[in-house]
């Protein structure tokens, strides 16, 4: 992985993971609307006047018609099944990636990356609001980029 493409990752990562809900909620969505397709077909009984003339065992076309667009609906609800749990897996593998690497940093490093390239913060904004809320202290723009620099080498290297 090079630099530029982890950078994109952490900018990228609300977004995905945002995504990654979503898809998950219509997947499940989906999948029970496959379970409840219906299949309720309607016979009809030939009783009546011309009962002897027609036979009790045909299916009519109406029951036919009705299991054909089951049919269709469940193969329908399958492709949209298998379409969405693949963007699931690559938005999944997306949001892992960088939950494992900023799980290796110190808390520090963290807050500061994430303040950084997530939200979307200035160093200057991290500099004089963020650290000061954590530690009680501000730090120039040339050390929070530092830290940043320190920190995004780290997770690289992993």
């Amino acid at each position: 992985m090079t630099r530029e493409d982890l950078i994109v990752l952490l900018k990228e990562y609300k977004e995905n993971k945002a995504r990654l809900n979503i898809k998950l909620k219509e997947l499940k969505n989906s999948r029970i609307k496959l379970k409840y397709v219906d299949s309720d077909t309607n016979t009809t009984s030939s009783y009546g006047d011309n009962q002897d003339i027609h036979s009790k065992n045909q299916i009519s076309n109406k029951v036919l018609k009705k299991i054909e667009e089951n049919e269709t609906k469940k193969e329908v609800a399958k492709e949209k099944i298998e379409e969405l749990e693949a963007d699931v897996r690559k938005l999944r593998e997306k949001v892992d990636l960088i939950d494992d690497r900023l799980e290796s940093l110190k808390y520090k490093e963290r807050e500061i990356l994430v303040a950084y390239y997530i939200d979307g913060r200035t160093a200057e904004d991290i500099g004089n609001n963020l650290y000061f809320r954590l530690f009680n202290q501000t730090r120039s723009n040339r050390h929070i980029q530092r830290i940043i620099e320190k920190a995004t080498e780290k997770m690289l290297n992993l």
